[in-house]
């Protein structure tokens, strides 16, 4: 965790001096390095607490960092009205993340201090909690749905603040739209800490339906930007109902691939899970780019074109889970 919080802060500065495209392409994979480092660790972490429901546990953690998330938009954009420079938010990012360098820092060796040397060098059988394991069928269905679900948030993230300026939309209002991806994203998943809630979503017969309207309603809203008289409101919109939708998704495949595995198992599934948002936010938006021939609009037809393609996928991957 501090390897990979000190190289996001490394990247966040470097950002600001950043010169040419082939430059912030490294730093870029620098910062994907990073991250694929920092999240399978808290995702298999939090999935471990023993005081609740792990699932639960999860949806806590969810709402959080969402709610962190739904922040940076406004944050950013206040920075740029006070600061007048974009560059200067890499430096303030960075010094952000070197103070949460130093806090993780000081109490990992806190923790390593509270835990007894007897306990440590104790040969105490360590004892796996067996849980339903989750077949390779169903792996590949949330790894589907999620690099789908993923590839949509991506192509908005990457394509709509052009489009946008080429409308004359300001950099305040794409902050707003930012934010409401956000906002509608930890509204879901602070649902998801109440157990009613939470229970009905993840019970298996209902993972299929869910699953299926979940990318349906995304495909749809990812393609709204297509409109030729589109204004921020739609924008807002559009992220929006993305955000509400991909919830879903996330939490139900997190919770398979994580949380319902063997303890053993959590750390790979953590990975597998972490790997389908990366793998799906990096195409979304190199295949957008390489069909746009160069128009911001074109991008957006990936979303209802790309359920097109997963949805007899998804349809095949449920046959074998029931077959088998």
């Amino acid at each position: 965790m501090v390897i990979s919080l000190a190289m996001l802060a490394a990247c966040s500065l470097v950002y600001a001096f950043v010169a040419s495209p082939i430059q912030l392409i490294a730093l870029r994979v620098l910062e994907g390095v990073a991250w694929a480092i920092l999240w399978p660790i808290i995702d298999a972490e939090v999935s471990e607490d023993v005081s609740r429901e792990s699932s639960k546990s999860l949806s806590i953690y969810n709402t959080v960092w969402s709610v962190a998330g739904a922040l940076g938009p406004l944050v950013g954009v206040a920075l740029i009205i006070l600061l007048t420079q974009i560059r200067y938010i890499f430096v303030v990012t960075a010094l952000m993340m070197v103070l949460a360098t130093a806090v993780s820092a000081t109490f990992m060796r806190d923790d390593e201090r509270a835990v007894p040397t007897s306990a440590s060098n104790s040969g105490t059988e360590t004892v796996l909690v067996k849980t339903k394991s989750t077949d390779v069928n169903s792996i590949w269905i949330f790894v589907v749905a999620m690099v789908f679900q993923s590839a949509i948030r991506g192509v908005l993230f990457t394509f709509y603040p052009p489009l946008a300026e080429s409308r004359g939309i300001s950099y305040l209002v794409v902050g707003v739209v930012g934010f409401s991806f956000g906002a509608a994203r930890a509204g879901v998943f602070s649902l998801t800490t109440h157990d009613g809630f939470r229970g009905f979503f993840l019970r298996r017969e209902n993972i299929r339906r869910t699953l299926v309207i979940s990318l349906a309603v995304s495909a749809a809203a990812g393609s709204l930007p297509l409109l030729s008289d589109s204004t921020w409101i739609v924008g807002v919109v559009a992220f929006s109902i993305v955000a509400l939708a991909s919830s879903f998704t996330f939490m139900i495949s997190q919770v398979e691939l994580i949380a319902r595995a063997e303890s053993a198992k959590k750390g790979s599934g953590a990975g597998v899970f972490e790997s389908t948002i990366g793998i799906g936010v990096a195409l979304g938006p190199v295949i957008s780019g390489f069909v746009s021939g160069g128009s911001l609009s074109i991008p957006f037809l990936v979303a209802p074109v790309g359920f097109v393609i997963a949805l007899p996928i998804l349809v095949l991957l449920f046959r074998r889970r029931s077959a088998s």
